[in-house]
């Protein structure tokens, strides 16, 4: 069995007297809102994305991963249950502690005994050349460098093996990204306007060139489906952006109050007109080999 030997080999005890350090909103403070929002979205498929993404690179059950950027571990599930990785051979690391709590909870619960610690991706406590394969899934638009991130996660892949990163489209309708906006429009609520995503299916490849040679592209498609307000309304008080605005103190109780109804009204004006609310579902995964180290 390959082992992966570490600078400081994580494990549950190392988590203790270790400080968050993801510099992310208070959504990724812990995992329970982020596992809400993927579990409740329902593709009209019925397909799984994270089972679909690491079809892409089909572990072994001997297979050494580790999974940067775990979250609550939405993909780290699917490595036993589809692939049946030794638990042991699975290192789960997040920036954000609470997450890694999180994720070595539902991991605990679904008796999967993977290895679990606090680390940033732009710095991994492990030696080079440790692992079979390193996924980075929908966590690289969040580093502050991503380049500095990409080499970083070369560094820790064996040169026969792979990076797998999964990411959004940013060329896609979001109906919830977009009522969300207009409603804070109408009710004069201050906010950042959203710049392009410094790493999308449509420029993420340029970014991973900076750590592998071999790099493919494969889109993900599909779509959700509402035949009510009240089934859409759900899914938007599962976002960051939703859940955020709430933590936020500048903002008066009553406007908040006032945000869910205008969103329920423009997804009801919209089912109202065409029967339905489809939502496209476009994000996508690279799949990196020859890392340069």
């Amino acid at each position: 069995m390959t082992q992966c030997a570490t600078r400081s080999r994580p494990d549950a005890n190392s988590l203790r007297g270790r400080k968050p350090g993801s510099g992310l909103s208070p959504y990724y403070d812990r995992g329970e809102q982020l596992k809400a929002k993927h579990v409740g979205t329902k593709l009209v498929s019925g397909r799984n994305f994270a089972s679909w993404a690491l079809g892409l690179v089909a572990p072994q059950t001997g297979t050494v991963v580790l999974d940067a950027g775990c979250g609550w571990g939405r993909f780290t599930g699917p490595l036993f249950e589809k692939f049946n990785l030794v638990p042991a051979n699975v290192f789960c690391v997040d920036s954000s502690l609470g997450m890694v709590f999180s994720a070595r909870e539902e991991a605990e619960r679904r008796l999967q005994y993977a290895r679990f610690a606090a680390a940033e991706i732009q710095s991994l406590p492990f030696r080079a050349n440790g692992f079979d394969g390193v996924m980075a899934n929908h966590v690289l638009y969040h580093l502050p460098q991503i380049d500095v991130g990409v080499r970083e996660l070369a560094r820790v892949v064996k040169q026969d093996g792979w990076l797998l990163a999964t990411t959004n489209s940013d060329d896609v309708r979001v109906p919830v990204l977009e009522f969300h906006y207009k409603a804070l429009d109408t009710l004069g609520i201050d906010y950042e306007s959203e710049a392009e995503s410094p790493f999308s299916m449509e420029n993420g490849k340029q970014r991973l060139e900076n750590g592998f040679g071999v790099i493919d592209s494969f889109y993900f498609e599909d779509e959700t489906r509402y035949e009510s307000a009240e089934e859409f309304l759900i899914a938007y008080k599962k976002i960051g952006r939703y859940q955020n605005l709430v933590a936020r103190t500048d903002v008066e109780p009553a406007l908040k109050r006032q945000l869910p109804r205008l969103v329920r009204q423009q997804a009801q004006e919209e089912i109202a007109k065409e029967g339905e609310l489809l939502c496209p579902v476009r994000m996508g995964a690279f799949v990196c080999r020859e890392p340069m180290h």
